[in-house]
């Protein structure tokens, strides 16, 4: 491997194929028996960015040209000079595939992607790896800590315990449900936007290690969506005052997966304590069927500190699949 690996900075289809064989031949290895993401759905996610979240990436072969470890740097926001912002956060994932692993491919991969994200303005970089494998045991071995743990859950829709099927015709006082696909309606905007600053952080669906939200930010979340091909649900719970009291989303893929992943479920404050959750994500399992029929599947991951959403899951018939641990690294900001 070169000393200092330089960027992929216009991905060809056979680098598009490479990049998919050291993601499936690492995801295999180290989450034997879960579904592999399709190529289709690996290229829609290199390839789309919006004006606040750029890419940088790595693709390192070996001397037969055979395809070795995979990086990518996630970089938010639209200011400074590498769209970063000074002092900002970034994400990396890095996969080695495992008949590469311990040579010492990943400890300089790492560097390389340590000093581009410090020369575009870093603070920190955050990572994830899943709990037991050996990416857990090197990020910790290199000043990563450790900062959230989480738990990645499955539900088969036709597990679906039966009762869950009424819950959205219970009754919930001065509140009423509704949904959308996409960006919110103009006139849930305003509100939609205070329910997701209510979302703990770290967020357990969207992508933004440093998500500050506004209105543009909203609707880039869901631009980006539609333009992978993929479709972004939303069932809300209205206050009769007309405020959104909270929202569950889930993405459903574009690529013709029978698996769609579950992101965000946030409920305001001041309307917690009423199982506004367990309603509203109750009515988005009854509205699947019809926004894709063939659906098989729901995939979610939640903070192991946020019980309350765990239970929620467990009553609706999520399963745990695997955990995974979230490291950030503090680094050096130049001035």
């Amino acid at each position: 491997m070169p000393a200092n690996p330089s960027p992929l900075t216009a991905p060809t289809a056979e680098d598009i194929r490479a990049w998919y064989r050291v993601q499936s031949a690492a995801l295999a290895h180290d989450r034997p028996g879960e579904p592999v993401p399709s190529q289709a759905a690996v290229r829609a996610g290199l390839t789309t960015t919006g004006p606040r979240r750029r890419l940088v990436l790595w693709l390192l072969r070996g001397s037969g040209d055979e395809p070795v470890a995979t990086a990518l740097l996630r970089l938010h926001g639209a200011t400074g000079a590498g769209g970063a912002g000074a002092g900002g956060a970034a994400d990396i994932q890095m996969t080695v595939h495992p008949a590469h692993r311990r040579l010492g491919t990943g400890s300089r991969l790492l560097a390389t992607v340590t000093e581009a994200a410090t020369a575009a303005g870093c603070g920190t970089l955050t990572a994830e790896a899943v709990s037991g494998t050996p990416g857990e045991g090197f990020l910790a071995t290199r000043d990563f800590v450790p900062f959230a743990r989480m738990t990645w859950q499955r539900l088969p829709l036709d597990d679906i315990p039966a009762p869950v099927g009424k819950l959205p015709d219970v009754p919930h006082p001065g509140y009423r449900l509704t949904g959308w696909e996409g960006a919110a309606p103009d006139t849930l905007a305003d509100g939609f936007l205070d329910a997701l600053r209510a979302l703990p952080a770290p967020a357990a669906g969207l992508d933004a290690a440093d998500t500050r939200w506004d209105p543009a930010a909203v609707h880039e979340t869901a631009e980006l969506a539609a333009r992978r091909g993929d479709r972004l649900l939303t069932v809300a719970a209205l206050h009769d005052d007309g405020g959104v009291a909270g929202y569950t989303t889930v993405l459903l893929p574009g690529d013709g997966a029978r698996r769609a992943q579950q992101y965000d479920t946030a409920v305001v404050p001041a309307h917690r304590g009423n199982g506004l959750g367990l309603w509203m994500k109750a009515e988005m399992l009854r509205r699947l069927p019809a926004a894709q029929p063939d659906l098989a599947e729901i995939h979610t991951r939640v903070p192991d500190d946020n019980r309350h959403l765990l239970a929620v899951n467990t009553a609706l018939g999520f399963r745990p699949l695997h955990r995974t641990v979230r490291f950030r690294l503090r680094l050096r900001v130049r001035r």
